[in-house]
């Protein structure tokens, strides 16, 4: 991995939104990004709808991407929550994910997020399922160094 960071944030917004084949997040968000030896994005946090309590949290990733060793999942999960948590004093980030991607459901529960409820419906072919990961899950999570 080059890098995981804030670098060509605007990028790799407009990255994640092709890969999620989405129009939004629009207005404020900000972006972490993990970047291959040749500069390609391989991974993309956004995090959009801040308010003073929230933020909502939206991933991309190559399809087929094997970036994600676990030095560079640690790397990564410690700056998205980190810079979520640490940086914008949000109290929790929410993840909206299709129930029908069991792929990025699978992700979310594994870092530690918590099924809080479906949203019946939300698309004409799919239900939504609304993830939460709290402050005092990041500040407990076995990934947090500041939990040891």
């Amino acid at each position: 991995m080059k890098y995981i960071g804030t670098q060509r944030e605007h990028d790799a917004i407009e990255w994640a939104k092709n890969v999620l084949n989405i129009e939004g997040p629009t207005g404020f968000c900000r972006a972490l990004s993990a970047v291959d030896d040749a500069g390609e994005f391989v991974f993309v946090v956004v995090l959009s709808n801040f308010t003073e309590t929230n933020v909502d949290m939206h991933t991309a990733a190559r399809p087929g991407a094997q970036w994600a060793t676990p030095r560079s999942a640690l790397e990564m999960f410690r700056g998205v929550f980190g810079y979520a948590f640490d940086h914008f004093q949000v109290q929790r980030v929410t993840g909206l994910v299709r129930a029908k991607n069991t792929a990025a459901r699978h992700f979310d529960e594994h870092i530690g997020f918590q099924l809080e409820g479906v949203m019946r419906r939300a698309f004409k072919d799919d239900d939504l399922c609304v993830y939460g990961f709290l402050r005092e899950d990041y500040d407990q999570h076995k990934w947090n160094c500041r939990s040891k």
